[in-house]
């Protein structure tokens, strides 16, 4: 082996571990640095996710909260007009009979008049059983509707009868609707 330096065989090894030593370190503290500068650099990315989850969970769980209360209070609501429909049934001597208004409807009825569709619901604020009736239909003539009309507010089960002035503005082939609000003594 060849030398081209002056230095005796125990100062160049000596050299060469100190030169191997120095890159190693060298290395090492670049790796470091490195590493160090990958996790900064990922740290306000961490932050963003961490907070974006927070906030989805904190959503999620007032969503829960929402749907829980509104499922909660559209039951009580149920509950508590179906109670009192009940307390009104129990109130009530006699049983209720859907065919006795609606024959009483059709009784008043005249001949060109023609009936399509009855609605009966309950006044939830009445206490006593006041049915609502919404009777719709056509009439042949302006006369014969007004004459159904006055023949509903006659009878004395009826307490007001409602029939909007649009539905009399045609003379012939009339559609109508009229709301009839009985007295409670059914």
């Amino acid at each position: 082996m060849i030398h081209y330096t002056l230095l005796p065989e125990k100062e160049l090894r000596l050299l060469k571990r100190e030169y191997r030593t120095r890159v190693t370190i060298f290395m090492i503290f670049f790796f470091s640095f490195a590493v160090f500068f990958g996790i900064c650099a990922l740290i306000p990315a961490y932050i963003y996710s961490y907070n974006q989850e927070k906030a989805l969970i904190l959503n999620l769980e007032k969503l829960h909260k929402n749907r829980t209360e509104r499922g909660i209070e559209t039951v009580k609501k149920e509950l508590e007009n179906s109670a009192l429909l009940i307390d009104k049934l129990k109130k009530h001597k006699a049983p209720f009979i859907y065919s006795d208004l609606i024959s009483q409807v059709v009784s008043n009825k005249p001949s060109g008049v023609s009936i399509s569709s009855f609605s009966i619901t309950f006044d939830r604020q009445s206490t006593t059983t006041q049915a609502v009736i919404v009777v719709q239909g056509i009439s042949n003539t302006r006369d014969e509707l007004i004459l159904f009309r006055d023949g509903l507010e006659a009878d004395p089960l009826v307490s007001n009868v409602e029939l909007p002035i649009s539905d009399l503005a045609k003379g012939v082939n009339i559609s109508y609707s009229i709301k009839i609000n009985t007295t409670g003594n059914i």
